[in-house]
């Protein structure tokens, strides 16, 4: 568990820490905010991945299955969103979902006790 925590850290803190820098040393080509922003994705993969282990170590908390069915319900929404054509409005709505995601995850994480 101790691996799992300094690993979500670390994905955490590398789009913080490369935005900080770009606002610090206010960067005119903006490559700090542009790395800070792919490096959100790959947060965001690392904590589905994270989240998967987790389901699979602790297969009778709800709370990991509470997050990983809204991580199908975020990319179902995301997938069907064009074809109903209703884009801005399920954009505006879908861009606050990982942010939220992010942080029940970390949470979850962060709570379980060391083993």
């Amino acid at each position: 568990m101790k691996t799992i925590k300094a690993l979500n850290t670390i994905a955490i803190g590398i789009p913080i820490i490369l935005a900080s820098i770009g606002y610090f040393t206010n960067d005119p080509s903006g490559n700090y905010y542009g790395f800070a922003l792919f490096s959100t994705i790959l947060t965001g993969f690392i904590q589905l991945i994270l989240g998967i282990i987790l389901l699979f170590k602790f297969k009778e908390n709800i709370h990991y299955k509470i997050y990983f069915i809204s991580v199908i319900i975020f990319f179902s929404l995301w997938i069907w969103s064009p074809s109903i054509g209703k884009v801005d409005y399920f954009t505006y709505t879908l861009i606050y979902i990982p942010p939220i995601l992010a942080i029940y995850l970390s949470i979850l994480i962060y709570k379980t006790p060391n083993k």
